[in-house]
């Protein structure tokens, strides 16, 4: 009966430390992995192709991460236009942008920075080139009635209600007919993904979970030595 008891401990504790050990490698993989972003996103950002919309995005799906700052093309025609006060391009400068809400050929909503001043929305087809982002998550102004807090297509949905898009696109063309409208467009550089935290402290959590691994490893081989020293 006793030595079914150890026999049973024995093959509790190799299963704990098995499982540890698993733990604590696959976290220093996550870190070594984490560590590689944070190098990749310090090289400068390489534009991509234009590509159409509904090849990297459909509404009421996630924006992934390899979508966001791709320059995106697609139609369709403009239902709404909202001031968004305070808003700051990549020169520093604050001023209210216009932004537009568009119903997508193909179906789905999405938000449209057209103009970094008040300027008429354009009816009828407009075909619309430019970058896209993520949501705003934060509000940059106050929130007042007709006005747009921050650019999140969350804030307009209960006025339209429908599919959206993620994100917003900044618009760098509009053309209806194949003419093209002048307007004076936002200047807002690529989004800078990030990753918490820097490269080398990634680096160092490894070498902290995997000496961990190391530690549970070691500790049932000294735990036998010190018994048999005894």
């Amino acid at each position: 009966m006793r030595e079914s008891r150890s026999l049973t401990s024995k093959i509790g504790s190799t299963f704990a430390v098995i499982l540890l050990v698993t733990a604590f490698i696959l976290l220093g993989f996550w870190q070594l992995d984490r560590a590689g972003q944070v190098k990749e996103l310090q090289k400068p950002y390489q534009e991509k192709p234009v590509i159409a919309l509904s090849e990297i995005s459909a509404p009421n799906s996630n924006l992934s991460g390899e979508s966001v700052n791709r320059i995106v093309e697609f139609s369709g025609t403009y239902v709404a236009q909202f001031d968004a006060p305070d808003q700051i391009d990549s020169r520093g400068e604050k001023s209210d942008w216009q932004v537009a809400l568009m119903e997508v050929d193909g179906g789905g909503y999405l938000l449209v920075v057209r103009s970094e001043r008040a300027t008429d929305v354009p009816k009828g087809d407009i075909f619309v080139t430019g970058r896209i982002f993520p949501r705003q998550y934060e509000d940059v102004s106050e929130r007042v009635s007709g006005k747009l807090s921050r650019i999140d297509p969350s804030l307009v949905v209960a006025d339209y209600p429908g599919d959206y898009y993620d994100g917003f696109v900044v618009a760098r063309q509009e053309s209806r007919g194949g003419i093209a409208l002048e307007v004076a467009r936002v200047n807002l550089e690529p989004a800078a993904p990030s990753v918490p935290g820097y490269y080398w402290q990634h680096i160092a959590y490894v070498v902290i979970w995997w000496l961990m691994a190391l530690v549970v490893l070691f500790l049932p081989v000294y735990g036998r030595w010190r018994e048999r020293e005894q």
